[in-house]
């Protein structure tokens, strides 16, 4: 078996570095009486330790043939700064984004190559813990049972990681009256055998009323002394306590069993304005502006069930949750009783999947994925109002299959390789719904790789959804004296606007076609290009209420009520509107999405000569590698690599941290641990059209009519991202553009939406990389400090009629009350120590 050249060379410069070792190793005298407790450290990475063979896939891949668009390194994830999984998927956002779902969804996310029971399993474990992460097109979906709507990113941790990770954040608007503050702690343990990972959140925010922000009263109100702007929340208060647990255990001989429990509790608080008299005047002084308190209280439970056998690999994932919510308002006549609205939804379900090879072909064995699930979901709604009460009770039950065949026409690595790597791809899938009867899903495709550097992905899909039993059954709530734009008549009104679920929903009908390319046109230089078209055609697509417009008020009349006004026909003021989610006919949607991803590794500075020399004399002492306590003002002992072989010791590699991953490393002095990075995704929405129903002008989002309240479509959105990280030092800029929009009115009293481009900054300090600081004060090792500027230029969209007035619903503290934030956190890292017991490091 052959073994690359780079990695051979790697085997020569450790080789070469213990025998430039030895003689230090033969001055020491005698052995150390006993070793002192070592920290591992994970400000270095073991991301070049394992000697990797030609044709054995990496530890932790996923299934299939279809490679990844792009992978980060353990290096790469910390050159973003980010400390949670959740801030790694924001810094990866514009690689992540698809054109192919129903909006708002979260990519598929795998562990290990695995399927996970969700998020929670994996949103707590900190980003030191993580090897590599693979970013993949939505096709992979269908290899591990789910549908292709979501792009594909798979985690793979270090083999062995142990730490408690304690974070404090704070952050404030610049504009001032906005605070906010987060307290994070996890711990987690991943060993061969399996991981445990524990977590407790908290953080709260208060709350942004609009008298602390320059808001504009139109019209004035009646009594100068009662200002209605103390009384109204930009941004309500909230708080939230969160526990979470994971545990990972291989049990019945190679089945990786996975249980994970949470549970929260979360409140909020907001002002709703001043009680109002029937004409919509505020009541005089001494009323207390009127509140609505919001509660949730949740409980998770999952389970997931991972296993190979026969070439086959198994999995089985189970959920379930529990969740209350309880809404408290009050009436804006303060002689009636306060509104009251809860729900309590419950819900359980069991998916099973396995993938493996089927027969064989020339070009390698067919393979396939079958998935069987079932689920069940009930919501109990209630609503009190006026002394009137209203229930209602919905359910579900849902059993699915679904089947995916990957066939390979193709190979290079065989004789039939006329093509290059050709597969073809079939899937369906079928839904019984206890509320919707028989629904079904097919698809099919191809992933083709003519030559290396190129692959290409052609899919088709005509899917059937149902509605969530949310958007069905949600409590109705009344907000009344809500500040709302009225498309028809060019003019903002408080009126009674009614949100929750309607129950009159019926499921839609996709079919999507996809073209996409990843390319990297050099193997020398770190870049990636990718494009993806899409075309959707959808019959009875499932929206939500655009608001009042002269299109919409056709199409529903029902869902207005306006003043009376004389003479007839006319538009009188808006007083009610019912914005809950409908059905439209049909809808149109062609996007284009392209861009690239670039990474340049940039040499760290190595270590100074006085400081090679004390690590010289250090050794000779005995304080390294045994682990005793140096003397004051000696730099610190080399951070020792994750995972490293303890037999390896330390200082190998011809540098601080052996192995060519520490202090300045090998290879030349000086590792490749910094990184400089670009990331830019340009989406162009072609077309974006829907037909409200038939016989009514239709809507076309790019030329003129509202998708909802902040405007139309914008024909441009671009997402980009810069980032510079090297010797412990890092900064990060991310920056999204969206183009111009308008709402045309038959009035001729048209809506302007600017170009709206807004930037945020990221710059952070991993201490423990820091060596002169960390030699002076050794509790910073593992430590990181970062300082967040959102919205740096607070850049907020202009929206102007046609006199070059702005409405007063779209001023700029109302469309983006809070504006350019500022955030600091600082976050320790507690490693355990070598050789401190059963927490130590050491080889399984």
């Amino acid at each position: 078996m052959k073994v690359s050249s780079l990695h051979r060379a790697r085997v020569l410069a450790l080789l070469a570095s213990a025998a430039m070792s030895a003689p230090l190793a033969a001055q020491e005298t005698a052995p150390p009486e006993a070793p002192a407790p070592l920290e591992a450290d994970p400000d270095v990475d073991a991301d070049e330790e394992d000697i990797v063979v030609v044709g054995q896939r990496p530890r932790g891949s996923v299934v299939g043939d279809i490679p990844p668009e792009n992978t980060l390194t353990g290096r790469d994830v910390r050159a973003t700064g980010a400390t949670s999984i959740d801030e790694l998927l924001e810094a990866l956002a514009p690689q992540l984004g698809s054109a192919r779902g129903r909006g708002g969804e979260r990519p598929v996310l795998l562990l290990n190559g695995q399927r996970i029971s969700g998020f929670r399993e994996l949103r707590d474990i900190p980003t030191e813990a993580i090897q590599r992460v693979e970013i993949l097109p939505e096709e992979v979906a269908l290899k591990y049972g789910y549908r292709a709507d979501q792009r594909v990113v798979n985690f793979v941790l270090r083999e062995r990681f142990r730490s408690t990770a304690v974070r404090a954040q704070g952050s404030a608007a610049t504009e001032g009256g906005y605070l906010a503050g987060l307290g994070d702690v996890t711990q987690l343990a991943i060993e061969r055998a399996g991981r445990t990972t524990v977590n407790v959140h908290a953080e709260a925010n208060g709350d942004l009323t609009e008298s602390e922000r320059d808001i504009v009263l139109q019209p004035l109100p009646a009594n100068p002394e009662l200002d209605p702007r103390t009384a109204r929340t930009l941004i309500g208060s909230g708080s939230l306590l969160r526990g979470t647990a994971t545990h990972n255990r291989q049990v019945l001989g190679n089945v990786s069993a996975t249980l994970n429990a949470e549970v929260q509790h979360s409140e909020g608080r907001s002002l709703l304005g001043y009680p109002l008299f029937s004409d919509g005047s505020p009541l005089p002084g001494g009323i207390d502006p009127r509140v609505r308190n919001v509660s949730a209280d949740s409980a998770h439970a999952g389970l997931a069930l991972n296993w190979d056998k026969a070439r086959w690999r198994w999995s089985v994932t189970g959920n379930a949750d529990i969740a209350r919510n309880l809404t408290i308002s009050d009436p804006s006549d303060p002689d009636l009783s306060r509104d009251r609205s809860r729900s309590t939804s419950s819900s359980g379900g069991l998916d099973a999947t396995a993938n493996g090879p089927l027969f064989k072909l020339p070009a390698g064995d067919a393979s396939a994925t079958f998935r069987v699930g079932a689920d069940t979901l009930h919501l109990d709604t209630s609503r009190r109002r006026a002394g009137i009460a209203i229930s209602n009770s919905l359910g579900r039950t849902r059993g699915s299959g679904s089947i995916n065949i990957d066939l390979p026409v193709s190979r290079r690595s065989r004789d039939f390789s006329a093509l290059g790597n050709l597969t073809l791809n079939a899937n369906a899938e079928v839904e019984q719904l206890s509320d919707f009867g028989t629904l079904t899903t097919l698809g099919a495709g191809l992933n083709w790789s003519p030559v290396q550097p190129l692959n290409l992905i052609v899919s088709w899909t005509r899917e059937e959804g149902a509605p969530s039993v949310q958007q069905l059954g949600d409590p109705i709530l009344d907000t009344p004296g809500t500040r709302i734009f009225d498309f028809t008549t060019g003019a903002t009104v408080l009126a009674n606007v009614i949100t929750g679920g309607n129950p009159n929903l019926d499921a839609d009908r996709r079919n999507i076609f996809k073209l996409g390319a990843n390319w990297r046109p050099s193997t020398k230089v770190d870049l990636r290009l990718r494009a993806d078209y899409v075309h959707s055609r959808l019959d009875g697509p499932i929206s939500s209420f655009p608001g009042p417009s002269e299109a919409i008020e056709a199409a529903f009349p029902e869902r207005f009520v306006r003043a009376a006004c004389t003479p007839r026909p006319c538009n009188g003021q808006l007083l009610i509107a019912d914005l809950r989610p409908v059905n439209f006919d049909s809808s149109r949607r062609d996007t284009l999405r392209w861009g690239f991803d670039f990474t340049q590794p940039l040499r760290s500075a190595p270590p100074s000569p006085a400081q090679i020399e004390q690590f010289r004399a250090r050794r000779a002492a005995g304080f390294a590698p045994t682990g005793r306590t140096p003397p004051e003002g000696t730099p610190p002992e080399a951070p020792r690599p994750e995972g490293a072989d303890d037999r390896q010791g330390f200082g190998g590699g011809g540098g601080f941290g052996g192995r060519g991953a520490g202090f300045g490393g090998g290879r030349g002095g000086g590792r490749q641990g910094g990184r400089l990075t670009f990331s830019l995704t340009h989406t162009v929405n072609l077309t974006d059209e829907v037909t409200i129903r038939p016989g009514i002008a239709g809507l076309d989002y790019l030329h003129g009519d509202a998708l909802g309240s902040s405007g139309g479509r914008p024909r441009h959105e671009v997402e980009a991202q810069a980032g510079w990280s090297n010797n412990g030092l890092g900064a990060r800029l991310s920056g999204n553009v969206r183009s111009a929009t308008r709402v045309d009115s038959s009035n001729g009293d048209d809506l302007r939406f600017s170009p709206l481009a807004t930037v945020d900054l990221r710059l952070f300090a991993n201490l423990g990389e820091r060596f002169t600081i960390v030699a002076k004060y050794p509790w910073l090792r593992s430590s990181q400090l970062r300082l967040e500027v959102d919205n740096i230029f607070d850049a907020k969209q202009k929206v102007r009629d046609a006199a070059g007035i702005v409405p007063v619903n779209y001023q700029r503290d109302l469309l983006d009350p809070q504006g350019r934030t500022i955030m600091l956190s600082v976050r320790k890292l507690f490693l355990p120590r070598f050789g401190a017991g059963r927490g130590s490091w050491r080889r399984p």
